[in-house]
């Protein structure tokens, strides 16, 4: 075999490897994103229960007024004496909140418990590991001295 067969060989087997492994459809990147699904089903599912108890408390404070009286001593340090007044909401003001969830910093990688390599890093080293292993072989076989013999045995 020449070098530049067993170069464009090992070149062809690392570009599979790549592309079963760490381009944007590899196993990697499938691994990664049932991960994602996986913390997005259940922060999902936490945010709906919240929801449910949030708008559980919501509808008794409105209609409760001793429950509203309670939830503010609780919250604002107000004595036994104190009375609370509730004021009515405009429609046009309730409309006017954005809904907005909060992305924690772990989802975001600044968690420092990173199990595994982020990867772009593992791509990189790939490529890099790969284009030196593929020159090395090249090289190694051209400096090698030719074994076949040249003649023909017709």
């Amino acid at each position: 075999m020449t070098a530049t067969k067993a170069a464009l060989l090992l070149t062809y087997v690392c570009a599979c490897l790549y592309l079963g492994l760490l381009s944007e459809s590899g196993v990697a990147e499938r691994m990664r994103l049932e991960k994602e699904l996986i913390n997005l089903n259940a922060e999902v599912e936490r945010l709906v229960v919240e929801n449910q108890g949030l708008e559980e408390k919501e509808r008794r404070l409105k209609n409760d007024a001793y429950a509203l009286e309670q939830e503010a001593r609780k919250y604002y340090l107000l004595s036994e004496t104190a009375h609370v007044l509730k004021f009515e909401e405009f429609p046009e003001s309730a409309a006017a909140k954005t809904k907005v969830l909060p992305t924690p910093l772990r989802a975001a990688g600044f968690g420092g418990e990173w199990k595994e390599p982020p990867l772009f890093l593992l791509r990189f080293f790939f490529i890099s590991f790969s284009v030196f292993l593929i020159l090395g072989v090249y090289y190694k076989l051209k400096r090698l001295p030719h074994t076949s013999n040249q003649k023909r045995l017709n």
